[in-house]
């Protein structure tokens, strides 16, 4: 019976995951190669994108009311760079994202319009990408088979995702077109890929497509998008280009619009007035001097995407990622929770701090909510640790793509500890929306496009305690599952610090009334969340909850021990207890000409201690030891200062003194 139990739950969860996969149309179809045809270099076949899920969750078009001016030129304002040209080369996709890369660098002030990029750069380390520097993504790769990465065509979404495992971009100086650069330089650049957006463009919704990538140019400066190019379809007198039919081969970048650009201009009437202004990458022979306007209403264009660009000093010091692949092919929405577990190691034996976290969802106006665990007990168990913040993150995800959001507070990282970031997106009808997930994607040998030139391929490196999933209120591993082999698009970021976390309790000696409680807790660096396992040796003396709350049971002495992860290894640390006396009341201090402490009697003490201090939290010395049950006061002469008292009884077991609890704290001035 329990057999049969676990075969319907393994089927289930296979079940799940299986028939809620987001797979992108035509996936199988992954060839592209450069065709050549009257001078003009374009793909045989444009590599389908990622589904955008709107259907389910579809965004007020409101939310795209920003840009309302009926023409925008990003060109008359200093925000696009000069006309390139690919020469007989497939590498569309790489000059149309290197360009709205340039312009966002330039929008947001990071650079002039003299900026040059390499798309040389690009193109080779998508196809011959290195390890991270961490290491997490050794073994993912993407491959090309019967042509070079020059001829290979591209993916916008794949390669858009690609870098942001942190590859930097370089400069033309760095990496000049067609050159071949050296392996270290995949790392090497200055800029990087901060966030990225993806939209669905419908002919079908042609005024919210419009309006949405209107906003996106508006936000981000400049989009990259997918279209069919032909001569066939460009009036060589004005520029004016319009495709009515599905389809696509090459990649441009959307720079400007028009609302007034006269339908009259195309070759053939798309039926109403508006054009996007787009820069080419065929020179400035090819059009308006490099330039086309594309009527909105033409069919081929496809996979939208802009980048939000940073500098690579002001970018984090560590990735922490199990994705490695440009393969965006792949999403789900079957899981509550989705968790990613990573072994802290960015900074040698010194402390990270966790100060953000990435997410790739192909879900527009997607709801999160994100929790870490530090200090996991075990990598198999992403809630084995503790919570690092008392409720979860919440947030929406207004576009699809990736995503980074800073957390309202960093968390502190031992050296060599296990930590989770768990991740829930849900959509605003209350269903779950889609995670992107990094998997392997190699077409079958005898399958008509296996021999074809520019054949992709994705590999995905996927293993034990790396990505897990939450269905139906339990944890399963995704890379031990047996039919999905997956890691999450669910990144880290840490920076470096120059300290270590040195553990230890709130005191090593503690004392507590029989019949009294108090509390003992782990004390470690700022923003170290740990989970500690107390215990005590002797439970008739005095017992300690999961809290670290202590109560004093009988007369005597024990050890409490707390056992937690530092590091990589557990770690115990005792402390001395004893359970005295019952708690001195009617505690008073008083100034004359010299400072006065007195109290009640205690009758189940044996004497007095009292001490005193120049802080409330510091170290105390001994003001007096009193050794009869029947004195009430002690007195001392000190130097001028504010001092602070405090005092506990003690009975006597042999020679060993049994302390009760102290009292509170009095503060006096001596004049």
């Amino acid at each position: 019976m329990k057999k049969a139990k676990y075969t319907w739950v393994k089927w289930l969860i296979t079940m799940a995951l299986v028939l809620t996969a987001s797979v992108a149309p035509d996936s199988t179809k992954l060839s592209a190669y450069a065709k050549t045809e009257n001078g003009i270099t374009t793909s045989d076949y444009w590599i389908k994108p990622a589904a955008i899920h709107e259907q389910e969750n579809q965004p007020l078009i409101t939310t795209y009311g920003a840009a309302t001016d009926p023409v925008y030129d990003g060109r008359k304002s200093g925000m696009v760079t000069s006309v390139k040209n690919q020469g007989n080369h497939a590498t569309c996709w790489a000059f149309s994202l290197v360009s709205i890369m340039e312009t966002n660098l330039i929008k947001n002030g990071l650079a002039t319009s003299a900026i040059d990029l390499s798309e040389n750069g690009v193109a080779y380390f998508f196809y011959n990408r290195q390890v991270d520097k961490l290491g997490y993504t050794a073994g993912d790769y993407n491959t090309i088979t019967g042509c070079d990465y020059l001829d290979a065509a591209g993916t916008l979404q794949g390669t858009c995702i690609e870098l942001t495992t942190g590859m930097g971009v370089l400069t033309e100086a760095q990496s000049p077109y067609v050159s071949t650069p050296t392996p270290d330089l995949c790392y090497a650049g200055d800029y990087v890929v901060k966030d990225v957006y993806m939209y669905d463009y419908s002919v079908d919704q042609l005024d919210t497509s419009v309006a949405k990538i209107k906003q996106a140019i508006t936000d981000h400066g400049a989009v990259a998008c997918g279209m069919a190019f032909s001569n066939t379809y460009l009036n060589k007198k004005n520029g004016a280009y319009y495709v009515p039919v599905k389809a696509a081969n090459h990649a441009v970048t959307i720079v400007g619009w028009d609302d007034n650009y006269s339908s009259s201009n195309f070759l053939k009437n798309p039926g109403r007035n508006g054009a996007w202004i787009v820069k080419n990458s065929y020179g400035t022979s090819v059009g308006d001097k490099g330039y086309i306007y594309v009527s909105y209403a033409d069919k081929s264009l496809a996979e939208f995407v802009a980048l939000e660009m940073t500098t690579k000093a002001a970018m984090y010091n560590n990735y922490y990622q199990h994705d490695g692949t440009g393969n965006t092919g792949y999403a789900y929405n079957s899981a509550e929770w989705y968790a990613n577990v990573f072994k802290a190691k960015g900074a040698g034996e010194f402390n990270e701090e966790l100060r953000a976290f990435g997410v790739f969802t192909t879900s527009v106006n997607a709801n999160y909510e994100v929790q870490v665990y530090t200090g996991l007990t075990s990598a198999g168990k992403p809630t084995s640790g503790t919570k690092a913040f008392a409720t979860t993150i919440k947030g929406n995800f207004g576009d699809a793509g990736f995503h980074i959001v800073e957390f309202p507070e960093p968390v502190s990282l031992t050296a060599g500890e296990n930590f989770s970031v768990l991740v829930k997106l849900t959509n605003p009808t209350g269903g779950y929306a889609y995670m992107g997930v990094d998997a392997t994607y190699v077409q079958a040998p005898g399958t008509s496009s296996s021999v074809s030139k520019g054949t992709v391929g994705y590999i995905s490196s996927t293993a034990k305690n790396q990505t897990f999933i939450k269905v139906g209120g339990k944890w399963y591993d995704m890379g031990t599952h047996p039919r999905l082999k997956a890691n999450a698009r669910i990144k880290a970021y840490t920076n470096v610090t120059d300290f270590k976390s040195a553990f230890h309790l709130s005191t090593n000696n503690l004392s507590v009334s029989k019949g009294a409680k108090s509390k003992l807790s782990l004390i470690a660096a700022p923003y170290v969340h740990r989970k500690v396992t107390w215990k005590s040796k002797n439970k008739k003396i005095a017992t300690i909850n999961a809290k670290g709350e202590v109560k004093g049971r009988a007369y005597g002495s024990t050890v409490v021990t707390g056992t937690f992860v530092a590091g990589d290894k557990k770690k115990t640390i005792k402390c001395k207890l004893t359970v005295g006396p019952a708690k001195i009341k009617g505690f008073k201090v008083s100034v004359g000409k010299k400072v006065k402490v007195s109290w009640k009697k205690c009758s189940t003490a044996a004497g007095y201690e009292v001490y005193y201090g120049y802080t409330p939290d510091g170290k105390f010395k001994k003001f007096g030891t009193i050794k009869k049950q029947s004195k009430t006061s002690c007195s001392k002469a000190l130097p001028s200062g504010v001092y602070y008292i405090r005092m506990r009884a003690f009975r006597k077991s042999g020679k060993k003194k049994l302390y009760g609890s102290y009292t509170g704290i009095k503060e006096v001035i001596v004049p």
